[in-house]
């Protein structure tokens, strides 16, 4: 009889992500991911009334990703810290893009339950798009749905080109906030 395998901080972290991409993002590959997604929420988190919300968290994420990307590839990963839902998505974008990305969480961490709620309303009606063809509801819809558990990084690579890191976190353990 063999003695038991240890397992390594790999297979750990490998336990622990229920869904790791990277390659290129198209619409075609978002729908794809999302189908994807749908199933394996379903079979780790069951029947939950906030698994379209947490889904929905994901389809956010990509969207932007798809929309700012500048480069060839996006990294996206889905997976469960104890009873916490992580999301994070990473894409390289303009200058001006990243800044926006920080600018909105910030404003996001800075805002009350209300104040995301009026934010976004005040958004929706809105009839202006942004350069990239959104109307900036994505980081707002998200607050709305789990707070202000919204973060994001931003790294230089080239002179106009930066590396960004959205991570969402949802308590699985609780219902979803609402704004």
């Amino acid at each position: 009889m063999e003695p038991k395998k240890q397992p390594s901080n790999i297979d750990a972290e490998l336990e622990r992500s229920l869904l790791d991409y990277k390659g290129n993002l198209t619409s075609e590959v978002r729908v794809q991911l999302l189908d994807l997604l749908h199933c394996i929420a379903q079979c780790n988190l069951g029947e939950r009334k906030d698994l379209k919300k947490l889904v929905g968290i994901a389809l956010e994420l990509l969207d932007n990703a798809q929309r700012y990307n500048t480069g060839e590839d996006v990294e996206f990963r889905w997976h469960i810290e104890g009873s916490v839902l992580i999301v994070t998505i990473r894409n390289r974008a303009s200058r001006a893009n990243a800044e926006r990305l920080l600018d909105v969480v910030n404003s996001i961490e800075r805002m009350s339950p209300e104040q995301i709620a009026l934010a976004f309303r005040k958004q929706l009606t809105n009839e202006q798009f942004g350069e990239g063809g959104g109307a900036g509801l994505g980081m707002l819809q998200i607050a709305k749905k789990i707070g202000k558990n919204i973060s994001a990084d931003v790294q230089p690579v080239k002179r106009d080109e930066f590396i960004c890191t959205s991570q969402v976190s949802a308590d699985l353990g609780a219902d979803l906030k609402r704004a």
